[in-house]
């Protein structure tokens, strides 16, 4: 009798402590999960007009109700708009030295928050998925104040992979600078999930569900790499360095052969992720003008 009540008592205890081992998992699954998709917006910290005097104030109402804010830099002559698109946690304020020495080029320049980031209406970051709906509100937008086709875009990181997946269905986008895009995220998440959670691999599974569970987050539709392949011959210009530490330097290596030969690489030695512009300002410059000069026309 005193056996099998030890038994059952033995029982009761690995199942509450399976129970408690469960819920503890849970827990710390739907938290981490909150704080990937959780937005991230904040004040401005600049007066833009430091960046130029032809800074005005822009917003852009998107076709599920949010509101973009950001600045676009306009001489008031007809010049070819560059839009820059920050990468994920960001805002514009990661873009705004180098939207400045666009627009001395002769580009007008846009620089905006993403949804969830910086001075736009919050809401729950999807990594490039909902976002997606941020670049047809400014194509509208641009489309309207009369650009036409001569609208080229800028992404870095997160920003880039939008773009990217965007485009696929999206003929509209016509030529764009991609520096330091994932190509596909389901493996990246592979490495990079665990250094963000700082918790063990085996959490990842339960953190992906709940992020899909309770905040529509699909990883199995961020791949660039197969997007790629609708991108035909609109002329792309990649940048990445090649010790980007983020974003693993082949998965930009296969997104260019999946490109195709549209696709223009600067795969640069020495530099870290989205820090080709900081590590050689002029040269970047020089480098995204001709491009956009070549691409946009006069």
């Amino acid at each position: 009798m005193n056996v099998s009540r030890r038994r059952r008592r033995l029982a009761s205890l690995a199942l509450a402590s399976a129970s408690t081992f469960l819920a503890a998992y849970l827990a710390i699954c739907w938290i981490t999960a909150e704080r990937l998709t959780r937005a991230t917006n904040h004040p401005l910290p600049v007066d833009p007009c430091r960046l130029s005097p032809d800074a005005e104030p822009w917003s852009a109402r998107t076709a599920d109700g949010l509101t973009l804010r950001g600045w676009r830099l306009a001489s008031g002559e007809p010049h070819p708009l560059v839009v820059l698109v920050h990468g994920m946690w960001s805002s514009w304020l990661e873009m705004a030295s180098l939207g400045r020495d666009l627009h001395a080029k002769g580009f007008d320049v846009l620089l905006f928050d993403l949804r969830g980031h910086g001075q736009s209406d919050p809401s729950r970051l999807s990594l490039g998925g909902r976002e997606r709906e941020d670049i047809r509100t400014v194509q509208a937008w641009a489309r309207d104040e009369g650009y036409g086709d001569r609208v080229g875009w800028l992404g870095y990181s997160m920003g880039g992979a939008t773009l990217i997946l965007e485009a696929a269905r999206n003929p509209s986008i016509r030529a764009a600078v991609i520096d330091s895009p994932y190509g596909d995220m389901p493996e990246l998440l592979e490495s990079q999930l665990s250094k963000h959670s700082r918790l063990p691999s085996w959490f990842n599974p339960g953190i992906l569900a709940c992020a899909r569970l309770l905040y529509g987050l699909r990883t199995e539709e961020l791949v660039p790499i197969a997007a790629a392949a609708s991108w035909g011959d609109r002329p792309m210009l990649l940048i990445h360095g090649e010790d980007d530490s983020t974003v693993p330097v082949r998965q930009a290596r296969s997104l260019a052969k999946a490109v195709g030969a549209a696709c223009l690489t600067s795969i640069l030695p020495g530099v870290e992720h989205v820090e080709a512009y900081r590590s050689d300002p002029k040269g970047y410059v020089a480098l995204i003008s001709r491009f956009f000069d070549d691409s946009l026309g006069p």
